[in-house]
């Protein structure tokens, strides 16, 4: 794959330097006051070249006071950096994976195959380049795409994708919602115990969004939860949704709005009235983290436009927010969870298969603590060994000694078998997960 080199970290790391932990490298950018040109204006911009830097890295957060869990990040928190380009810009991002695990980065929009993040897979200590350009204008999303995927995603390897468009948007007090989710005991379940905005449980009701009145507020919001498609609702206004968070798409006017797994959208308030106006996923997620509300004021006089309020000039409320996450989220690289990882163990008993028969069980590909660690099978020489793939996910059966056997991807409830013919010891793994290994003996 010409895109892929093991040797890139070395670049990688200069961008990371350039960049910062979730910054952006600019070449030929304008001013941010540019960058947020009023659209009556029409004040096409020349495209520009983006360029950001993602590491993958195991660490502990905090996603509620006081519970600290296993989290798999993109450059340390939950989400990763928001990334921002203009629609027709070059985007190139560097993905670094620093995890004992593979991971991708697979991006929402319009793009090829070798920038969409799923075959692609990325092993521990090797890096990939996408390069791309940026469109449509919108809320888009990133996240991890190996398998399990549901868990990769809860784990935290995900992030907001936005687009602007080329003509500029009108102004307004942005700011960016990223739902996700986490369960301590069970990764997988359709049941999680938290569902919370940009990694951290209420965290916008102790910390209330600030607006003025009668000023546009603007949300980008994506939801990379697993659950069924719950609605977005806020207090005392019908607001603009745009569907899927397509700038292209006709907004509507709505008092609530449904957001699939996966999908986004881009919402437009506003108050003529001071006041404290509640926000919150409606459903069972409302007491499971997502409780939160606009603080709205008047703008003092004298108020700066694109400071204090924003009249022509949009004002950017997403590093404060970033840096709030960081804040709450206290990331400790060498820290405890006081809970379990969201993972569950699963080890193997002999008696439960045929002889020359491999299970591989539900929740093998949960963890590297040994989830997949099969007894040595023995055979005789000229015998045949079966892997079964008992998992919900998609596993590989592949020889340590290359080009032996390879199963390629198997299904669940797929069977994969190799008969082996000399006598000596064979170690096989999942490439997919290459903690899972084993090992055959033949007599």
């Amino acid at each position: 794959m010409a895109r892929f080199s093991k040797t890139l970290a070395a670049s990688v790391a200069v961008a990371v330097v350039l960049t910062g932990a979730g910054g952006y490298l600019t070449l030929g950018a304008e001013s941010d006051d540019e960058h947020h040109t009023n659209a009556s204006q029409g004040d096409a911009r020349q495209a520009r070249t983006v360029e950001y830097t993602l590491v993958a890295q195991n660490t502990t957060l905090e996603i509620a006071p006081g519970v600290r869990v296993e989290a798999w990040t993109y450059n340390g928190t939950i989400p990763g950096p928001v990334l921002r380009a203009t629609e027709g810009d070059r985007v190139i991002l560097h993905f670094l994976n620093k995890t004992p695990m593979p991971h991708t980065v697979h991006l929402h929009g319009d793009h090829d195959e070798k920038d969409d993040g799923v075959f692609q897979t990325v092993n521990q200590g090797e890096s990939y380049t996408y390069d791309f350009i940026a469109g449509p204008p919108g809320a888009l999303m990133y996240h991890c795409h190996v398998m399990p995927v549901t868990q990769h995603v809860r784990m935290g390897l995900y992030g907001a994708l936005i687009i602007d468009p080329r003509e500029g948007l009108t102004p307004a007090r942005e700011y960016v919602l990223v739902a996700g989710e986490y369960d301590t005991k069970d990764q997988l379940t359709s049941n999680p115990e938290y569902v919370f905005f940009n990694g951290y449980a209420d965290q916008y009701f102790d910390n209330p969004l600030q607006a003025r009145t009668n000023e546009t507020v603007r949300i980008y919001y994506v939801n990379m939860g697993a659950s069924p498609a719950y609605g977005f609702h806020i207090h005392g206004t019908i607001f603009d949704a745009y569907p899927s968070g397509i700038l292209q798409n006709d907004p509507l006017k709505v008092q609530t709005w449904e957001v699939a797994a996966g999908n986004g959208a881009i919402f437009e308030a506003r108050w003529p009235w001071e006041g404290r106006y509640l926000f919150h996923i409606h459903g069972l997620p409302e007491e499971r983290g997502t409780m939160a509300y606009f603080d709205v004021t008047d703008a003092p006089d004298g108020a700066v436009d694109g400071v204090d309020i924003a009249r022509t000039k949009s004002i950017s409320m997403i590093e404060w927010q970033e840096n709030l996450a960081k804040s709450l989220q206290k990331q400790d690289t060498d820290g405890v969870a006081n809970t379990s990882s969201g993972t569950s163990r699963h080890s193997i008993d002999a008696a439960d298969v045929p002889p020359g028969t491999v299970s591989i069980p539900e929740g093998a590909a949960a963890d590297t603590d040994l989830t997949f660690a099969p007894s040595e099978i023995s055979v005789g020489a000229g015998e045949t060994v079966t892997w079964v793939n008992d998992d919900s996910t998609l596993h590989t059966v592949d020889s340590r000694q290359q080009g032996l056997f390879s199963s390629g991807m198997l299904s669940p409830k797929r069977t994969f078998e190799h008969t082996f013919a000399e006598p000596g010891t064979y170690e096989y793994y999942c490439s997919l997960h290459p903690w899972m290994t084993g090992t055959v003996s033949v007599r």
